[in-house]
């Protein structure tokens, strides 16, 4: 069946209203001036219109400029006391609620802080950069590869731990077994802009090696960051160059329950600019994962991949509507949250993508740059759609084939596409659809 897309009355003139790529600031009403002034900062960066709401259920006001607007950005601006799992998980309910549903048409993001002026720097950082360096708690040499620089150690094992310095092959450094005193001189010494890591977590900590207390990543009480040996001793990280930071796999290290977190603690003591993470204990894994795939594909910015996987998990949503993975589908549906500028753009290299998608009117034109290989869309967990993220709303609401049929579970929207291309497909491979007019769908 092709997904149907219902219209509430309340926004039926808006899929008539060609969309703005406007940005909006959406601030905590109860915010003090300093916290203002990320919005403020924000608002000029990008001349965007400045809302007040009330966390967690006042947004009337937003809702309203919304639909008169229909932005491409809406940022949160809050205190980390008013950042919780509850806020996120209201935020993406009401992203969904604005516009014809039940997909959001809104990238967004949080900017907070253990202090204001984290925010600001946040609300500051340049929309435009690049990842050439990276950090792995997964890795191992090959990682390090592709990166100009790097850092890759494994979680089931004290004794990995490479590292890469700019205009050097990758070396295994010796641990001698104390994994967390080796982190801390590794990242003290190599530049770095980007981290993901899987294991054991919560808002208090990492646990470098899964499942066995051999050190760990922890914050202080002023949101500083040390790495702790078990027995006690521990190594402050000072590293000031960190960008991006994935919790992929990881529980609880995006909920920010306290001033000090491990959130906030990166942002303010490592200068993190874009933090992505779950708000709850992770088990079903399909934003975690998903979000770190679909970014470092090099195709998305971090903000258009969280915004994007969670549309895609509606999408499986619909096709699962009972069993383990509905369940897991729904347990992830508002549990993982991007932290940042929605419209920072710090880029994976091109050469990662696996794919192209071209659209010009309603011709749509996909080529394969490598093999692929897209899992069956009865695997509910693994498989993913071929994604598009529009630049302007298209000439019609259905997708067709070469043939001029109907591409089944395809999802057209104003902000992005879905094209289900499940099997393999070889490098050089090209796809053609076109976009045109159905009954019984809107974008």
């Amino acid at each position: 069946m092709m997904e149907k897309l219902a219209i509430p009355a309340l926004v039926l003139f808006a899929a008539f209203v060609s969309r703005a790529d406007g940005y909006i600031v959406a601030v905590e009403k109860s915010s003090g001036r300093q916290w203002r002034a990320a919005a403020d900062a924000l608002a000029k960066k990008h001349s965007a219109k400045t809302v007040e709401y009330s966390s967690p259920a006042g947004f009337a006001a937003l809702a309203a400029e919304m639909e008169k607007s229909r932005p491409k950005y809406v940022c949160f601006v809050t205190p980390p006391g008013k950042a919780g799992r509850k806020f996120v998980a209201a935020a993406h309910d009401f992203m969904r609620s604005v516009g014809p549903g039940p997909y959001s048409e809104t990238i967004w993001g949080v900017v907070t802080g253990y202090c204001a002026e984290d925010a600001v720097a946040l609300s500051r950082a340049p929309l435009s950069q690049k990842v050439e360096s990276a950090a792995t708690s997964m890795g191992s040499e090959g990682f390090l590869d592709r990166w100009k620089a790097g850092i890759a150690s494994d979680e089931n094992s004290a004794d990995n731990l490479w590292v890469k310095r700019r205009g050097s092959a990758a070396v295994k450094v010796p641990t001698s077994g104390n994994i967390a005193k080796a982190l801390a001189a590794a990242f003290n010494s190599v530049a770095l802009d980007y981290f993901v890591t899987s294991g054991h977590a919560s808002e208090r900590d990492w646990q470098i090696i899964y499942n066995r207390n051999l050190g760990s990543l922890v914050h202080t009480p002023s949101a500083g960051l040390e790495f702790a040996e078990p027995g006690g001793r521990r190594h402050k990280l000072r590293s000031a160059s960190l960008k991006v930071y994935i919790g992929a796999g990881n529980c609880l290290l995006g909920h920010i329950d306290s001033k000090a977190s491990m959130a906030t603690a990166w942002m303010h003591s490592a200068h993190v600019q874009e933090f992505a993470g779950y708000t709850v204990p992770s088990w079903y894994g399909f934003m975690g994962w998903g979000v770190k795939d679909l970014y470092e594909t090099g195709r998305h910015s971090l903000a258009e991949s969280c915004y994007l996987e969670n549309q895609r998990l509606v999408w499986a949503g619909r096709r699962s509507p009972r069993g383990h993975d509905a369940m897991g589908l729904e347990y992830d549906k508002n549990t993982f949250v991007y932290y940042g500028d929605p419209a920072q753009k710090i880029m994976f290299p091109e050469d990662r993508t696996p794919y192209i998608v071209s659209v010009k009117g309603g011709r749509v034109r996909a080529e394969f740059i490598k093999d692929c290989v897209f899992p069956p869309l009865s695997d509910v967990k693994g498989a993913r759609p071929l994604t598009v993220l529009l630049d302007a709303p298209p000439p019609g609401d259905v997708l067709y084939d070469a043939e001029g049929r109907e591409v089944e579970n395809s999802v057209v929207t104003d902000r992005f596409l879905f094209i289900p291309a499940p099997g393999k497909h070889f490098k050089g491979e090209t796809l053609e659809f076109t976009i045109g007019r159905g009954s019984g769908r809107s974008p």
